[in-house]
């Protein structure tokens, strides 16, 4: 049975740590928004694609494009919403069995990276509730001046540190529409990683991201 899958790529009109960093020109005078959507457009597994914003700009990038978009409330574009009360709102905002939540803020991310993606998502689908994109932590962790992934008395190697530590990268990550608003969150109950190179695991946030994410991007996507 086919199911419909519609990528939602989320911009926030007014970004905090970098002021417009959704439109402001990242390489070859395109802005992070309008690459996410030529990325998605390449992925062969996507049925639709969604802009969502609260953002006229955004609105006019997704109509050039030729690609949809949803006007969100102010409020669940705002600091004032909760991550999950976004999530909820999004998921019953958008048509589609499976949502593939893709922020334009992870550049950096092959049609190759795309493709094993989606492939493990239709293999494996019915093992896993959720597929999601992850880098590895392979760090000395601390909390509350505790070690978390290692015996302080007995200090491995850092390449010997446990591969079983992850940080959510949000390049990529799929979940049926159902799920997504009964979680209320983009990661399910039973998860599935995919762990991506350090590159492909940039996520723009500030100035610094910004240009280092320009950079690799100047030199992987040539």
């Amino acid at each position: 049975m086919n199911h419909n899958i519609t990528a939602v790529i989320p911009v926030r009109k007014n970004s905090v740590r970098l002021k417009n960093k959704n439109f402001i020109n990242f390489v070859h005078k395109k802005s992070l928004l309008e690459i996410k959507i030529d990325q998605l457009k390449k992925v062969k597994y996507i049925d639709d694609i969604v802009v969502s914003s609260d953002s006229l700009k955004a609105k006019e990038i997704a109509e050039k494009k030729g690609v949809r978009f949803h006007l969100r409330d102010k409020y669940f574009a705002s600091s004032k919403c909760s991550g999950g009360n976004f999530f909820k709102n999004l998921a019953e905002s958008i048509s589609g069995d499976y949502i593939v939540y893709c922020p334009c803020t992870s550049p950096v991310i092959t049609n190759r990276t795309y493709n094993i993606f989606f492939e493990k998502f239709l293999k494996l689908k019915k093992k896993y509730d959720s597929f999601n994109t992850v880098s590895e932590l392979k760090t000395f962790i601390w909390k509350n001046h505790k070690p978390l992934n290692y015996n302080l008395l007995n200090a491995p190697n850092s390449q010997d540190l446990p591969r079983n530590y992850h940080a959510l990268t949000f390049g990529i990550n799929i979940i049926s529409k159902t799920k997504m608003i009964k979680y209320k969150n983009i990661v399910g109950k039973n998860p599935k990683f995919i762990i991506l190179s350090k590159f492909e695991s940039i996520d723009v946030n500030d100035k610094v991201d910004f240009e280092l994410a320009k950079l690799i991007y100047k030199k992987y996507f040539k």
